[in-house]
């Protein structure tokens, strides 16, 4: 009996040295709140604003949330329009006035937020393809922004 004891610890032990403690999100528990984001839609009009959101491969992101909200800051935005896509992955969020605004059209890290766009015209039309994001990096356990 003493030599089975003996040899589990023996076991636990050896098993202890090739574990690897792995850390799940960022270092700092405010990492998160000190990450900064830029405008990523200028309309120089006030304009009707609509547009489909696709993915690289072209397949549309179909009844996904897309949300306007007013930039005010790197860590400050307001929600201030929401929409839904449909079948195609189009979206409309109606008349916005000029300014800078932070485009959200993917609901989840998994993707990246549109680069930079600009409305000029009073239709604006905003084709949005998305790029997959990876999920190795430490802001991909931070809230959407």
């Amino acid at each position: 009996m003493k030599a089975t004891i003996v040899g589990l610890l023996f076991i636990a032990t050896a098993s202890l040295a090739y574990c690897q403690q792995v850390d799940v999100g960022p270092p700092d528990p405010h990492y998160c709140y000190k990450l900064k984001v830029e405008p990523n839609l200028t309309i120089e009009l006030d304009a009707n604003v609509h547009g489909r959101v696709i993915d690289a491969t072209g397949a549309p992101f179909r009844n996904s949330p897309v949300e306007l909200r007013i930039f005010l800051s790197p860590n400050r935005q307001v929600p201030f329009r929401t929409a839904k896509t449909d079948a195609n992955g189009n979206f409309y969020l109606g008349g916005v006035t000029a300014g800078e605004y932070r485009l959200v059209a993917s609901p989840t890290r998994a993707f990246q937020q549109p680069a930079p766009l600009r409305c000029m015209k009073k239709q604006c039309e905003l084709p949005i393809t998305l790029q997959a994001s990876p999920t190795d990096l430490p802001d991909s356990q931070c809230a959407v922004r």
